[in-house]
């Protein structure tokens, strides 16, 4: 999910509400929000938790993975707790950003959130933004160590890395592609679903999904390279994330705002 702004910058509950609707016309499973489409470095630590709790309380019911993603390990800890205590259905780390860490870090972060949440969790291997990989051997020693790990989102586009980690899928781990374009592929060798920014606007991605699931693979490929690839790449002319806000907002006819310093993308 992307956090809807008002043309003051300030998160638009309403159009929060129409984001939820439609995500739930086209067909989700669950919602994610505070993620790397939702810009959760761009809010307050009061503010991820008010936005949470309104996704939680308009959820209807669908399962809240809820992100609590920071490059402090006292911040995640903090937020997932009250991810908790409001009733999210699991939580959704990455890697601490900006001061680069190792493996050892990574593990450090990971097992002190854990430790203390003891909820359902999801991995979120993102490089690109968090600035360092989580390597398959920590996720084994994750995975291993901590039983409520349930899952991964990878979203660091590289397919050989997620064939790499293909051999950690199980019935009580599941492993989801982050990069629309790269959904029907990794479908294709055994990950369990997408989460994917193109769905704040477009059911394309989930029609994909339900193509490949019903066996009829001919049109999932047809959805996939005729569809979801040229949308993807429309969207991206665009600096990250601001090309999919604009979309939304025109799509529902939305006076919507960019939190600084994300800038309205140019026409």
């Amino acid at each position: 999910m992307l956090t809807p702004f008002k043309a003051d910058g300030n998160i638009d509950y309403e159009a929060t509400g129409v984001l939820i609707e439609h995500l739930r016309k086209i067909g989700i499973s669950g919602l994610f929000p505070l993620g790397s489409t939702g810009l959760f470095p761009f809010l307050r630590t009061e503010e991820r938790k008010k936005f949470l709790e309104y996704v939680i309380e308009h959820s209807h019911g669908l399962p809240v993975l809820a992100g609590v993603g920071s490059s402090s390990t006292d911040q995640s800890v903090e937020l997932a707790l009250h991810a908790k205590q409001v009733g999210a259905t699991a939580l959704v780390i990455m890697p601490p950003y900006y001061i680069t860490p190792g493996q050892p870090e990574i593990i450090s972060h990971f097992s002190s959130i854990i430790q203390k949440a003891h909820m359902n969790t999801f991995i979120y291997n993102i490089p690109q933004l968090a600035g360092a990989r989580i390597e398959p051997q920590t996720i084994e020693t994750l995975k291993n160590t901590f039983p409520d790990i349930v899952g991964m989102k990878e979203s660091s586009a590289d397919m050989r890395y997620f064939s790499s980690i293909m051999r950690f899928s199980s019935n009580d781990f599941s492993i989801i592609q982050g990069q629309d374009d790269l959904l029907v592929p990794s479908l294709s060798i055994g990950a369990d679903g997408g989460v994917c920014g193109l769905t704040n606007f477009s059911g394309d991605v989930v029609e994909a999904y339900k193509a490949f699931e019903s066996g009829d693979y001919s049109k999932a490929r047809e959805i996939q390279i005729n569809k979801i690839v040229p949308l993807l790449e429309k969207t991206n002319v665009s600096r990250f994330p601001s090309g999919y806000y604009r979309a939304f907002y025109e799509k529902f006819n939305l006076r919507g705002g960019y939190r600084s310093p994300m800038t309205e993308p140019k026409k």
